[in-house]
């Protein structure tokens, strides 16, 4: 799918939620190599958070149901953990040819983040930020959907299976659990 909404909007969109950016790791290797998406830092102060987001995703030839771009947002000082899971994310999205939806979940069978129970991330609507933040540039006219990334654990997998995920991230509100800690225990 393939969308020409300018780089410099979808940025301004995303900075007014997600704070400066602080940096931006490109598309382009040393080697010359295009892997079909810039990852750009942001850096929010309160609470003191670091999101990655794609950027160029949405030009790429996949399946999904509008253009997309991903984020995970974690504690600023797991931002190495946010870098490697939206940039793993992207290059299976790329490589399978088909997006992700709210909802779907990618997994594996061990943690895949040392030293924690995570085995996988979860795509939903922002659990930070409004609902004016998922669609761009609104609702009413939306040209990219802004799929939020939040790590899980094999209980949470199997809640969302049974239960659905709408009800995980309830289960995290009433639990007040810090999804933005791949260090947390499962809340389920």
């Amino acid at each position: 799918m393939t969308n020409t909404q300018p780089s410099r909007e979808i940025l301004d969109h995303f900075e007014r939620r997600l704070g400066p950016v602080q940096r931006v790791e490109s598309a382009r290797s040393e080697q010359g190599e295009n892997r079909g998406y810039d990852l750009v830092f942001y850096e929010n102060d309160e609470p003191p958070i670091t999101t990655v987001a794609t950027n160029g995703l949405r030009f790429q030839s996949i399946t999904s149901m509008l253009p997309e771009e991903l984020v995970c947002s974690l504690r600023s000082e797991q931002k190495h953990i946010a870098q490697y899971l939206t940039d793993s994310i992207a290059s299976l999205i790329i490589k399978n040819r088909r997006g992700m939806e709210y909802g779907a979940i990618f997994q594996n069978d061990q943690p895949i983040i040392e030293e924690t129970q995570i085995i996988g991330v979860i795509a939903h609507t922002s659990p930070l930020f409004d609902e004016a933040f998922n669609l761009f540039p609104n609702a009413t006219a939306p040209t990219l959907q802004i799929i939020s990334l939040v790590p899980i654990t094999a209980p949470e997998v199997d809640f969302v299976r049974s239960e659905g995920a709408d009800m995980l991230f309830e289960v995290f509100h009433l639990n007040r659990t810090n999804i933005l800690d791949v260090r947390r225990r499962s809340a389920v």
